[in-house]
């Protein structure tokens, strides 16, 4: 250190520190003020000092003092330590005396053993006996104590032999276990009965009798057996010895039993197959659900408070129910089911978690927890059973509509007219039949799940479109019979008019379903009550199954709707145009006549035209109004149109003047005789238009 440099850099700074503070003449007044000032705070400097170096030699005092201490401690260490070591010397020494000693030791132990097992080791056949009879009376408490008093003999008598180091250790020890042997069979025979009374544990509690006693017996002989194997696991760990046998795991045995008798009850409700019993599936479904849920309830009333309470036998019960319940639904899935089969399973297992069954608030059973942690069936298999269901639902719906078909056919050629309804419009069964059989379709999916409802409405759509071809081949072959005989089938136009109201309300029937189908889009609430359910526009109903998935796209299905609908619509213009033709084939030799020769002269056939048209029109008026307001337009097209060709075909040539004006008379007349004709058939409360206006 540089002290020089420091006394200037000192004196430096005191010089400029004065020289501040006496900048003006008046600030020499305040000279002894400044004085007694600097000498305090030299003094306060100075006092701050001596107490640091002080406390600093109070601290170096102190610690000289530490080291003097530790030094002699490490001085008594070191002397005690070689004390120790010359100690140690002698042991050696004193082992080799003492092995002897030792020897003796052991033996009298082993003899001490012995003596203290005297009593069960010449007892061993009475007490063996005695067990016996407390096992046939069912004291197995009892029971269970001599079997300990004898198994704590063997194993005391046989740990002695094995902290021997002798060769014949292994001889003695297998020597004592067979003088013990009768003590494992007693064991096998309390067990057996343990497992049974177990094995009939809600049986147990039902009764009135003791059974309950006796399930509590068993249980605490089991606990001892766990608190014996505890023992013995605990004493291998530092002497190597496990008698035999041990551990016997009588509670995890407890459990394989309980699942076991839960197993049976599940699987052993089942007393019919498909052969004896169509509803086999059905019956043996509520048998399970009823055994469930009582048995649960059972659990949870009595048997709960007979089972320690670390078993959390309820939640037990719930599980081992569950599981063997699932194990057995895997297995009924994997068989070929049927229909009836296949709908009476998925509508059970949607209703699994219901109140009927597990849901119960007797039950206090969350569900929802327990379904997502372990569904009953897996989703693969779920999505097998719903794609069968679809085949199958398929399948029914082809059939149903050959066989609606059919009979639509039959009665066609049974030569009566069709049934009425309440405005006298003829009608059949057929759209009552198509539009029932979706709405039973859907309401057997609604039972299975909502997810697939959207699918069988597709799968109905599709069958639907061909469907409506081939009605509509079949009202073109019957109208091709019909003309090549005409006299055969005399009811044939009120037959073609009830095919035509039939697509009629078809046409309604798929606009109201389109329309509803447009409202779930537009609508995010669930309505059960519809065969849609409304959910969220951007979704669409879906599933994935294991190799892929489908998707049923809702607008995809209102195309297809719409299609449907064209079809209906194309069909029905096809029926009307079959009931035109039929009265064209009446009327066209008179239409080829008019504005003829024989017209203007004075000829009959538009009067023969007006009565045949008004006597089709006492069977069209069991056409649905819109309908025959259609076939009438057309009909008068044609009749009108039938004059505009006849004048520009130049079909009558005038060579004076009175026939044209004839001609023009006539025409008037027969104008005026048509518009009053058609109308007398819109001159009716039903017709809402003013249409067949002709000037």
């Amino acid at each position: 250190m540089n002290s020089p440099m420091i006394e200037k850099q000192a004196e430096q700074a005191a010089l400029s520190q004065v020289a501040s503070m006496f900048q003006r003449p008046e600030q020499l007044e305040k000279l002894d003020m400044l004085r007694k000032r600097a000498v305090r705070k030299k003094a306060a400097v100075e006092a701050m000092l001596r107490t640091g170096v002080q406390s600093q030699l109070e601290g170096i005092r102190t610690a000289i003092s530490h080291l003097h201490t530790a030094s002699d401690d490490i001085k008594e260490i070191e002397q005690s330590m070689q004390e120790v070591f010359d100690q140690l010397k002698t042991i050696p020494q004193l082992k080799t005396k003492m092995s002897k000693l030792s020897e003796a030791n052991m033996v009298h132990s082993q003899y001490a053993a012995a003596m203290e097992n005297l009593r069960h080791i010449f007892n061993i056949t009475a007490t063996v006996e005695k067990t016996h009879e407390f096992i046939a009376e069912g004291n197995l408490l009892h029971a269970h104590r001599n079997i300990m008093e004898l198994e704590q003999s063997r194993d005391d008598l046989m740990f002695e032999v094995h902290k021997l180091k002798s060769e014949r250790r292994e001889y003695d020890k297998n020597l004592l276990k067979n003088y013990f042997i009768e003590v494992e069979q007693l064991v096998l025979e309390l067990g057996k009965q343990v497992w049974y009374i177990c094995s009939r544990a809600l049986e147990a509690v039902r009764d009135n009798d003791d059974g309950a006693q006796q399930l509590v017996s068993a249980l605490r002989i089991i606990e001892r057996e766990e608190r014996i194997d505890r023992y013995f696991a605990d004493k291998k760990s530092t002497s190597d010895f496990l008698p035999p046998n041990r551990p016997r795991g009588w509670r995890t045995k407890l459990f394989e039993v309980l699942l076991n008798s839960v197993k049976a009850r599940v699987e052993g409700n089942q007393f019919e197959d498909r052969t004896i019993n169509k509803q086999w599936l059905a019956r043996y479904l509520e048998v399970c659900r009823r055994t469930v849920v009582e048995d649960l309830k059972i659990v949870k009333r009595s048997l709960v408070a007979c089972f320690p309470p670390e078993y959390k036998i309820y939640d037990r019960y719930i599980q081992m129910y569950h599981d063997s319940i699932s194990q057995r639904l895997r297995e009924i899935a994997a068989e070929p089911l049927e229909k009836n089969e296949l709908v009476q399973l998925l509508s059970w297992i949607q209703a699994y978690g219901g109140e009927s069954m597990l849901g119960s608030p007797v039950l206090g059973i969350t569900t929802a927890t327990l379904l997502n942690d372990h569904p009953l069936l897996l989703r693969s298999s779920t999505i097998q059973l719903y794609d069968r269901f679809i085949e199958i639902n398929k399948r029914d719906i082809r059939e149903w509509l050959d066989k609606a078909l059919m009979q639509e056919k039959d009665d066609w050629y049974k030569h009566v007219n069709p049934e009425e309804d309440n405005n006298r419009y003829f009608y059949t069964q057929l759209p009552s039949i198509l539009f029932g059989m979706i709405e039973d379709t859907v309401t057997l999916a609604k039972e299975i799940s909502l997810e697939l409802i959207p699918r069988v409405i597709e799968v109905a759509i599709d069958e639907f479109l061909e469907f409506c071809s081939r009605y509509k081949d079949a009202t073109l072959a019957f109208k091709v019979k019909h003309f090549e005989d005409r006299s055969y089938f005399m009811k044939y136009t009120a037959t073609v008019i009830a095919v035509a109201n039939n697509l009629d309300i078809c046409v309604e029937s798929t606009d109201k379903l389109e329309k509803h189908i447009r409202l779930t889009i537009e609508s995010d609430v669930t309505d059960l009550s519809h065969p849609l359910s409304p959910v969220s526009p951007n979704h669409d109903l879906s599933r994935s199954s294991a190799g892929g998935g489908f998707s049923v796209n809702r607008q995809e299905l209102i195309q297809k709707i719409d299609k449907l609908k064209k079809k209906w619509h194309y069909c029905m213009q096809f029926v009307i145009s079959s009931l035109l033709d039929e009265i064209y084939e009446d009327i066209s030799k008179h239409l080829e006549k008019l504005l003829s020769r024989e017209w203007l002269i004075g000829s009959n056939d538009l009067e023969t035209i007006c009565i045949t048209i008004a006597d089709y029109h006492n069977d069209y008026r069991h056409l649905r109004p819109h309908i025959r307001i259609a076939l009438l337009k057309e009909l008068l097209y044609k009749v009108v149109g039938e004059f505009v060709i006849a004048i520009d075909n130049r079909r009558l040539t005038y060579s004076k003047y009175e026939e044209r004006h004839l001609a023009a008379e006539r025409i008037k007349q027969d104008s005026h005789r048509i518009a009053q004709m058609f109308d007398s058939f819109i001159d009716n409360s039903e017709y809402q238009v003013c249409a067949f206006g002709i000037t």
